[in-house]
């Protein structure tokens, strides 16, 4: 009788930590997209800030964002830069890996966004 409840409570203890280590791993990912946003925001605005005419730096600004977001494992979702107000918005999109919290619902590690606005200098 004891081997079965010594079974039942590593099983219990075993499910416990592949949720934590999920749920740690989700929370890391959501950390890492806002960085990534924030990051290939400001790189954007530092792009517009040293092009001699603002106001036809953003595709250039959006080719840069492209690519932070990509060395970041991450992918840019929506970019504005708006010449009138000076402000440049990045949307940026990622995943998270898990164990198997994403077999109950894939929202939770699927398409993590996050948003930063930055102006250039």
């Amino acid at each position: 009788m004891t081997v079965w409840k010594l079974a039942v409570a590593l099983v219990i203890i075993a499910a416990i930590g592949v949720v934590g280590y999920d749920g740690v791993e989700i929370l890391n990912a959501h950390r890492d997209v806002r960085d990534a946003a924030s990051a290939t925001a400001s790189a954007a605005a530092q792009a517009i800030a040293g092009a001699k005419d603002r106001t036809k730096a953003g595709a250039a600004a959006s080719a840069i964002a492209d690519k932070t977001a990509k060395a970041r494992g991450d992918v840019v979702t929506a970019f504005s830069y708006d010449p009138v107000l000076a402000k440049v918005t990045v949307t940026v999109s990622g995943n998270a890996n898990s164990l198997v919290l994403h077999f109950f619902d894939k929202n939770l590690t699927d398409n993590i966004r996050a948003s930063a606005t930055a102006r250039p200098g």
